[in-house]
């Protein structure tokens, strides 16, 4: 299956969430890698904080996942949410857990901080996935991106999970 990254990489694979685990792919949006995890910027979405936290093995399903892979999943999204409060000045997030027929469970984490005008506050992952597709092009936007990573990435070189 072929995919387009926002940063312009043609990714041709079977399984998106696959991306992770072949180091020489989508070097630009990795943040960190954990023992089991993977933490990177989406890579089909350019919103500035949009985080996916997808396994370094092929899982597709929740309850496929170990004991010690769920604790690590839990600190790295703690750890995730601390920086990105911080650099936004945001404390709300909208959260996804995907499993997707024959593909690779991810764990999204979305910063609420206002790039994206919310009208109903019960509708938020709804109104945020309909309006995604604006930004993707937007020079600024891309900008943001980019900012947000570097300094994930200078929070996480410093922490061992």
């Amino acid at each position: 299956m072929q995919f387009k990254t926002i940063f312009d990489e043609e990714l041709n694979v079977p399984c998106a969430g696959c991306v992770v685990m072949d180091n020489s792919k989508f070097k630009d949006g990795r943040i960190y890698q954990s023992k089991f995890w993977d933490l990177s910027q989406d890579f089909e979405i350019a919103y500035p904080g949009m985080m996916v936290i997808s396994p370094l093995r092929h899982v597709s399903n929740y309850i496929d996942l170990t004991e010690e892979e769920v604790r690590e999943l839990h600190l790295l999204a703690k750890h995730c949410k601390m920086v990105l409060s911080e650099i936004f000045d945001c404390s709300k997030f909208a959260n996804m857990f995907y499993e997707k027929p024959n593909g690779h469970i991810h764990f999204v984490i979305i910063p609420l901080h206002g790039l994206v005008k919310i009208e109903n506050k019960y509708a938020v992952l709804a109104e945020l996935m309909a309006k995604m597709s604006e930004l993707r092009q937007d020079k600024e936007n891309m900008i943001m991106v980019v900012e947000t990573i570097a300094k994930l990435k200078e929070y996480f070189s410093v922490i061992s999970l």
